[in-house]
């Protein structure tokens, strides 16, 4: 393992349980101090914040109901002034509504872009106020924003398809102040969310030429590579984790 955060202050949005702890111990297993942020499970982001404290970094657990307007940008404001500096940004946070878009509630739809989409947009918003130069914002998007791949999954597609513009489009606007931001969309990942024996894990894997579930640390490495300096000529783009999926 390399050592390409040493020195740096990362923040994971959602980062108590699948892909988002899987990058917050990525971080920090390459050098990185990391706030990780939970809406749902203290005990589960204290449990990795633990974990990444005996890897002998710096790393606390703080609640964050990114449901609510205002809260991400504090926590990344709350987090810049404390650690005198913030250099990576993922926005990971997100929750996976199945429903058909004639069924989907109000509440339903409000959560979700709530969350996956506006949280995101305050996300960037924050992160270009206390971010210098070098810094790297990484958004976790989904396939399901390119295209709505099998019913139920609209509702949720829409709001992915927001996350990739947004981010990119920060990208191009942030680059300027050398900040990069990147998207990377995981296609079916092993996680609670979405597990490899789920009711529709075998479709799934029926549309992944490598004929399996990805693995959260997969889409850690990338999200590590694509935040770190080892990425910095690569901005406003998106890099799929899919197994071919998309291909």
């Amino acid at each position: 393992m390399t050592n390409r955060f040493d020195g740096k202050v990362a923040l994971v949005t959602g980062g108590s349980r699948g892909i988002g702890a899987a990058i917050a111990r990525r971080l920090a297993a390459e050098g990185a101090d990391v706030v990780l942020t939970y809406g749902g499970s203290q005990a589960k982001a204290e449990a990795v914040a633990e974990e990444i404290r005996g890897m002998g970094r710096k790393a606390e657990a703080v609640h964050c109901d990114a449901a609510q307007r205002g809260t991400t940008a504090a926590v990344i404001a709350d987090v810049a002034n404390r650690y005198g500096r913030l250099d990576v940004l993922v926005n990971n946070a997100g929750v996976y509504p199945l429903t058909s878009l004639a069924k989907c509630s109000d509440e339903v739809w409000d959560n979700m872009l709530a969350i996956n989409l506006t949280a995101v947009f305050e996300g960037l918003r924050a992160a270009y106020q206390v971010m210098g130069a070098g810094g790297s914002i990484v958004t976790i998007g989904s396939v399901a924003g390119d295209a709505a791949q099998v019913a139920g999954v609209g509702v949720y597609s829409s709001s992915k398809a927001g996350v990739e513009l947004i981010t990119r489009a920060a990208g191009r606007e942030f680059g300027r102040k050398g900040i990069r931001a990147n998207v990377v969309q995981p296609g079916p990942i092993d996680t609670d969310m979405n597990p490899a024996d789920g009711q529709t894990a075998d479709l799934q894997k029926m549309m992944v030429p490598l004929g399996r579930y990805g693995e959260a640390d997969e889409v850690a490495a990338a999200v590590a590579f694509l935040a770190s300096d080892e990425a910095s000529y690569i901005n406003g783009t998106t890099l799929k984790v899919c197994g071919g999926m998309t291909a």
